[in-house]
């Protein structure tokens, strides 16, 4: 059985992977701080949970006893924090990942898959961004990210590592309430935390370049990410490679959008009000995913509706940050 490391396994994201690859035949080990990982996401659900920290090279070394390859998810992601407290996101994201890449050379653990993101290109107003397109990110976390894509790249050349790195669009949905996003951070729980304390969502500016005057984001369900990460451990327990894909629905919903769906799912009309532009925010943000699509065989399968509905499924059971 083959054994893979998922770093940050108890995340939002990382306990669907886990949970994905669990299901798949591998053996699961999963590395957290419990910083931003829940206990309700792996206890009973996994049995080789390890709490270490990625900014602790030997927490590292030793979780990587007998393990074949590694999927690295930890790493701080609010945006806003990121422009305010730059050195954080720097020693996390950047330190942490070379510490793993240290470590796995050390071991001699040859196969990686990457929690890359959209926050990595440049703003645009093309309909879809694909993989060779310019980036030029608008934040340090950004900028964290893109780093590390390229420490990634240049140690697989080096050391003939094999290696994915997963651009990922905006998440929503959940696959297990016990997997539910607490980022206050993301639209969806951020609206849900809202309805809980009896106001109206926020919506972070309205004169855009877009047809409702809302920034539109690419929405893609935490079970197709999850998904991804098997189609590209796949790829890279084939043989060397070094790439780079979007993870992505390829298709683009508005702010209102999104809140207009909420509504319909709760069954509730929502009001939101707006409120000034958040620093940084691009008008829109859409994948293009025909090199996933044609080189790994992904797609995603879940649409908006179900994305919503698995959410606030979530949300009914546990709340935001419960």
């Amino acid at each position: 059985m083959k054994r893979v490391l998922v770093v940050g396994g108890a995340g939002y994201i990382g306990a669907h992977v886990s949970w994905v690859l669990q299901n798949s035949g591998y053996k699961v080990r999963i590395l957290d701080d419990f910083s931003n990982g829940l206990k309700r996401r792996v206890d009973g659900i996994f049995d080789d949970v390890v709490v270490g920290d990625v900014l602790d090279r030997e927490s590292i070394i030793n979780a990587l006893s007998e393990i074949d390859s590694v999927i690295h998810l930890a790493a701080k992601k609010a945006v806003g924090e990121s422009v305010t407290n730059p050195l954080k996101y720097y020693q996390h994201n950047v330190g942490g990942t070379l510490n793993l890449l240290a470590a796995m050379s050390l071991k001699g653990v040859k196969k990686l898959v990457f929690s890359s993101t959209a926050a990595v290109y440049s703003p645009s107003q093309k309909d879809s961004i694909a993989e060779e397109d310019a980036t030029e990110p608008l934040s340090p976390y950004g900028a964290t990210k893109l780093l590390s894509e390229n420490l990634i790249r240049e140690v697989s050349k080096a050391e003939e590592m094999s290696s994915v790195s997963l651009r990922y669009f905006n998440v929503v949905g959940s696959s297990k309430p016990e997997f539910g996003d607490n980022s206050k951070d993301n639209l969806v729980p951020k609206v849900f935390a809202a309805i809980a304390r009896g106001e109206s969502p926020e919506i972070y500016g309205d004169d855009y370049q877009t047809p409702d005057g809302t920034c539109i984001r690419d929405y893609i369900h935490v079970e197709d990410i999850a998904e991804a990460h098997l189609s590209a451990l796949k790829a890279v327990e084939r043989g060397q490679i070094a790439k780079v894909y979007n993870v992505g629905s390829g298709s683009g919903y508005s702010v209102l959008e999104m809140i207009k769906q909420i509504s319909r799912t709760i069954g509730t009309e929502l009001n939101p009000k707006v409120v000034g532009r958040r620093d940084r925010d691009t008008p829109r943000l859409i994948a293009s995913t025909r090199k996933i699509e044609s080189e790994l065989g992904w797609k995603p399968k879940s649409s908006l509706e179900e994305m919503i509905d698995s959410a606030w499924a979530a949300e009914r059971k546990y709340g935001i940050g419960v």
